[in-house]
């Protein structure tokens, strides 16, 4: 299907599945912002990896 500007598809992950991974008080922003930069890391990780 055919995705529209205002239809982006969403992932929901309930926090209290992330919460054992973060410090107690990190907000659910935060964590979003962490777990982005982690696949970064790892995204670039496997295409150094690759290109050898």
């Amino acid at each position: 299907t055919e995705e529209k500007g205002n239809q982006k598809e969403t992932l929901k992950i309930n926090t209290s599945k992330l919460k054992k991974y973060f410090p107690k008080n990190t907000t659910p922003k935060q964590m979003e912002e962490t777990i982005i930069k982690l696949l970064e890391r790892e995204l670039q990780r496997k295409r150094n990896r690759d290109s050898r």
